[in-house]
């Protein structure tokens, strides 16, 4: 296998893993604030809007829009939607990297 080609699979690999990392380490946090604040009169307030928010967007967009039937993947199955989700998002960053990499090259 060549450098360049083992060097950007590995790059494309850390992407995923720090997205399907953060995906999974971002939930327990958000239902656990969830819960802590649903018995205030006050709200949810800024921290836990935000980390709703923050989940919202890393689960975008194959778990958020539920793009695959439930049945197929029950139990702990539900992590191949998410590993096959920090893909996708591992390509739209790695692309977005190189197109700013050729676009500051100009």
């Amino acid at each position: 296998m060549n450098s360049c080609v083992r060097t950007k699979l590995l790059a494309w690999l850390g992407i995923a893993g720090v997205h399907f990392g953060l995906s999974n380490l971002i939930l327990p946090l958000t239902m656990a604030l969830t819960a802590q604040a649903a018995g205030t009169a006050d709200g949810p307030g800024l921290a836990v809007t935000l980390l709703v928010r923050a989940t919202k967007l890393l689960h975008f967009p194959l778990v958020t829009l539920a793009l695959y039937p439930r049945e197929w993947f029950p139990g702990n199955w539900v992590y191949v939607p998410m590993a096959a989700n920090s893909a996708i998002w591992a390509c739209a960053v790695y692309y977005l990297i190189g197109l700013y990499r050729r676009l500051g090259r100009r």
